[in-house]
């Protein structure tokens, strides 16, 4: 038997991949942050209970920044049809253009948002109701039970 004869007949040894304990607690946290991510940028496509508000478009004097006075703007009007508060309450134009509300919205209030306080999601891009259309609004926010609750409006153009 020659050497070429008997390398060939040698049992062979696979690799054993092994992943060290940081390795594996990097991965289970990138797919945490992954599925948080991709529930952050579409809570409609993830689904849940809806959100017991009102959403209408309009246009209201807006003060300016200075207070010198107010100026004509599209807004978006948010109304809280519950006797509880919403937290966590996020409002997007769009799919697109988000705008995120750091205090609770209060049992029968509204919120009336300028539709250029919305800033794109991948940019700070603000957007711009001369250049494009509402055609929906998803809001999410924070149920009494603890549940994230999501609702969609469509509007014509």
């Amino acid at each position: 038997m020659s050497d070429a004869e008997s390398t060939s007949t040698a049992p062979k040894i696979a690799p054993t991949l092994r992943l060290s304990r940081r390795g594996l607690i990097a991965s289970l946290l990138a797919m945490v942050v992954v599925g948080l991510s991709v529930y952050a940028i579409f809570p409609e496509s993830v689904g849940g209970p809806p959100v017991p508000v009102k959403v209408t478009l309009g246009r209201q004097p807006i003060e300016t920044p200075g207070g010198a006075g107010a100026v004509l703007a599209d807004v978006v009007i948010v109304e809280n049809l519950t006797d509880h508060p919403i937290a966590k309450l996020t409002v997007d134009i769009n799919g697109q253009y988000l705008y995120l509300q750091n205090a609770p919205l209060e049992p029968r209030q509204s919120l009336t948002l300028p539709q250029r306080m919305f800033t794109d999601k991948r940019s700070s891009a603000r957007f711009e109701p001369t250049k494009y259309h509402v055609e929906d609004i998803a809001v999410t926010g924070q149920l009494p039970t603890g549940a994230r609750g999501v609702s969609k409006f469509e509007f014509d153009h």
